[in-house]
């Protein structure tokens, strides 16, 4: 057994300092190891809280637009029975519905273009709908998809979705991503 240089002592400590290695019974994550997890976590939900705002206003936009289909049944059988198209929501035995996204449902006349009737939805002007989209109309009306006017045919068989915003252009942009495909490109500003 030889002597050991001071140097040859001062490496063997080194050496174990920068190797550290985990008793083999030791369990659980090291600190960093969980740092590392709740970052992961952090972003995601960044991008997910967002995502699903954006997914409940839709489908809350979605929801008072059903709520018309009740009076679009109405409308039909009105004008099939009397050959005008109703004016009011008891000519088309339309409910009144108020839920917390719908203030009224209403058949109005010479609300809709070329002064037909429409079924308009008025959005409430509260929470739980986002400030974008409150206090706005869905016009729902008859529609000729050959010229994209008013259909007052022999039977009524499409409809034409358009939403009226306040607040011009940008308020229009900012509830266009709101609304269904279908009232998308009938966005217009009062």
């Amino acid at each position: 057994m030889g002597i050991q240089h001071h140097s040859d002592v001062r490496n063997a400590q080194m050496n174990t300092l920068m190797t550290f290695k985990r008793p083999k019974n030791a369990k659980g994550f090291t600190l960093i190891e969980l740092m590392i997890a709740i970052a992961i976590v952090g972003v995601l939900a960044a991008i997910a809280v967002p995502a699903f705002s954006n997914y409940l206003a839709r489908a809350r936009i979605a929801e008072a637009i059903n709520y018309a289909q009740s009076c679009k049944t109405g409308y039909m059988e009105y004008y099939a029975t009397s050959g005008t198209l109703p004016t009011s929501n008891d000519e088309a035995n339309c409910p009144t519905i108020t839920t917390d996204n719908v203030q009224a449902v209403t058949i109005t006349s010479g609300t809709g273009a070329a002064g037909a009737p429409a079924i308009r939805v008025q959005l409430v002007n509260a929470a739980p709908l986002p400030n974008d989209v409150r206090n706005h109309v869905i016009v729902i009306q008859p529609l000729d998809p050959s010229n994209g006017l008013v259909d007052i045919g022999e039977r009524i068989e499409n409809w034409r979705c358009s939403l009226t915003t306040t607040g011009g252009a940008a308020a229009a942009a900012n509830v266009r991503e709101f609304v269904p495909a279908i009232c998308r490109n009938s966005v217009a500003t009062s």
